[in-house]
């Protein structure tokens, strides 16, 4: 079955919000060699011009949020790697591949492979809107982490911040949107950026694959939300839903004062670029 495309202005997500994926997709479709930028077009159906593949793969990568509840793909999103747990403990966080970077590497070999039956549910097509998709995700840290908390879902902000209520979305939404300018803007600026980095940090920037991603986001989460915002760390459990969640986590309130956001933006930044520079090398690997 082939999962249709939905409306282009959905409402708002939960990984990075619209605005982090489109980034992501815009940064990688600057970065597709010809090939696999004519690749990326015959599977979206659109015109093999940079600006309309762009455009394109800015759509294909909020797909995967909207389907998620009907297709039952949610846990795709995420790994939950604990405060506790070591990069060995990575294949444990992803029992039967139901996490992003078993995902990562199960689609990537199903558009390798050319074999749209690899998951009968899912086309080709749909193959490349979840791998733009999960490959953002997984450089959002807080989908790389859990503190029996959902992922920073259960911590509360003591006051919003814009339309952010917990920390999750902290990280989903304003740290993306404060930059003050739309997708395509940000992607641009961004890309500036990588241009004029030296070749052996652009190199350092689109290198790994999905273990070392989620690692990499692991440990910035661990330092910079649960250490730096003084979070509770809790036993190893992996509550369904905050009410699930222990005491100490439901009752805490977290400040976060314009310090915290100045602070964090140099490394949202960093993300949003790895993510784009290594979701175009993954691509052209596969597909170039």
């Amino acid at each position: 079955m082939v999962i249709p495309a939905l409306l282009i202005f959905p409402t708002p997500a939960q990984c990075w919000w619209e605005e982090g994926h489109q980034v992501v997709a815009r940064i990688a479709a600057q970065h597709l060699t010809a090939a696999a930028r004519r690749n990326v077009s015959q599977l979206l159906e659109v015109e093999d011009t940079p600006e309309v593949v762009a455009n394109a793969m800015a759509v294909a990568s909020i797909w995967a949020d909207q389907v998620k509840a009907d297709t039952g793909t949610s846990n795709w999103h995420f790994i939950n790697l604990t405060l506790q747990d070591s990069r060995a403990n990575i294949g444990d966080r992803c029992a039967n591949d139901d996490c992003a970077v078993a995902r990562v590497r199960l689609f990537a070999a199903q558009l390798k492979a050319n074999d749209p039956d690899a998951d009968s549910r899912f086309s080709d097509e749909d193959a490349l809107r979840f791998l733009v998709h999960l490959v953002g995700d997984l450089h959002q840290p807080l989908h790389a982490s859990s503190d029996a908390d959902q992922g920073g879902n259960c911590e509360a902000l003591d006051s919003a911040v814009d339309d952010a209520k917990n920390v999750h979305a902290l990280w989903d939404g304003p740290l993306v949107s404060r930059m003050g300018v739309d997708d395509t803007a940000l992607a641009a600026e961004l890309d500036k950026e990588i241009a004029d980095m030296p070749d052996g940090q652009r190199a350092d920037f689109s290198a790994g694959g999905a273990e070392d991603w989620a690692w990499e986001a692991h440990r910035l989460a661990v330092v910079n939300v649960y250490k730096r915002l003084a979070i509770p760390k809790e036993d190893v459990a992996f509550p369904d839903t905050c009410a699930q969640a222990p005491d100490e986590i439901r009752e805490t309130s977290v400040e976060v004062d314009e310090k915290y956001m100045d602070d964090m933006q140099p490394i949202v930044r960093d993300q949003l670029k790895k993510a784009g520079l290594r979701l175009a090398r993954l691509l052209n690997e596969i597909l170039g």
